[in-house]
């Protein structure tokens, strides 16, 4: 089977998973479709997506970081892809609201590179940092990464 068969097969099987665990709260709620649903995402967290841009007198070397929820299948499929880890099959915590899966980025000369995937739980904990292929944040990640969580009020553990 071919990578993108593969995508398309994982993709599919969290777009079922999430579909039936909204229908099964909204059934429980006695409610309609919700917004959510008809999106293909599902809620995450409520804390907003994050930037910070490394200041530079050089234009030219200016550096963005970014950090930004997942919250499609496509999106953990794709960070799977990337980053060489598993990070796709805690779609079911993330659709269950029991996790939020997000990703470290930096924006250079056009360019974005993923650095950084951070699991979170429900209280706002970062319980899992791993960089490629499951490796650990390196230094200066490291200090975006705190940077980010003083931000928007996350305890690293």
């Amino acid at each position: 089977m071919r990578e993108w068969h593969r995508d398309l097969d994982a993709i599919a099987r969290i777009e079922a998973a999430r579909r039936r665990a909204e229908a099964a709260r909204n059934r429980a709620r006695g409610l309609a479709a919700s917004p959510e649903q008809i999106e293909d995402r599902w809620l995450g967290a409520a804390i907003a997506d994050w930037s910070w841009t490394k200041s530079s007198k050089d234009r030219a070397k200016r550096e963005e970081y970014v950090v930004v929820q997942l919250r499609t299948a496509a999106d953990l499929v794709a960070e799977t892809r990337g980053m060489r880890h598993c990070v796709a099959s805690y779609a079911t915590k993330c659709i269950a609201g029991q996790a939020s899966i997000w990703s470290l980025r930096r924006r250079a000369s056009g360019d974005v590179q993923r650095l950084l995937t951070i699991e979170l739980d429900s209280r706002s904990r970062a319980v899992q940092v791993r960089g490629f292929a499951n490796r650990p944040p390196l230094a200066e990640e490291s200090k975006i990464l705190e940077r980010w969580a003083q931000a928007r009020g996350i305890m690293l553990l």
